[in-house]
């Protein structure tokens, strides 16, 4: 089953995806994944820290200013060795009641960023997924997944976090992947 949180830019997914996790983790269910925390510089955001949820350590991830063979979306950089430590976790989540990644985007409806990892836990899925993915580009990214078990979620609703919560809950329950 792959469970997609929406919502646009800057709307409080990560935060939301944060609560997700204290509660899931609260009630012994095994999760692996990243997520993306921001960097601020006087109110702006410079780049993301990518927060290996296994090891409970953040990694530099995403940069405002980087080296034109990165690959790039926007204005934002990935950096190398962040990009390859996002797939490695995605890969290694096989074996997580649930993976969560935080977030997909542009780049990897373009087949690049962590889209060569996570293709390969997609189809057929291997685990149950918690996804975030923008609004703008859900649709596509329904396209890119086809017909499988997916369930969307939008931040827009104020109980989303639970619905996400006990979902996951009654899909680890019935053991339907």
């Amino acid at each position: 089953m792959i469970f997609l949180l929406s919502g646009p830019i800057h709307s409080g997914k990560t935060s939301l995806i944060k609560v997700i996790i204290k509660e899931l983790q609260s009630v012994n269910i095994k999760l692996d994944g990243f997520i993306s925390n921001p960097i601020f510089k006087n109110s702006e955001i410079i780049g993301y820290d990518l927060l290996d949820l296994k090891k409970e350590k953040p990694l530099p991830f995403i940069v405002k200013f980087g080296e034109n063979s990165w690959q790039k979306i926007g204005s934002f950089f990935f950096i190398p060795e962040g990009l390859k430590e996002a797939n490695k976790i995605i890969l290694r989540g096989k074996d997580a009641d649930i993976l969560i990644i935080d977030e997909i985007g542009p780049l990897e409806l373009s087949g690049q960023g962590v889209w060569p990892s996570l293709k390969k836990v997609i189809s057929p899925p291997v685990t149950r997924l918690l996804l975030v993915v923008r609004e703008n580009i859900i649709e596509n990214f329904r396209e890119l997944l086809g017909n499988g078990r997916m369930k969307i979620f939008n931040i827009k609703n104020k109980e989303v976090a639970g619905h996400i919560i006990e979902d996951i809950i009654t899909n680890l329950k019935s053991r339907d992947i």
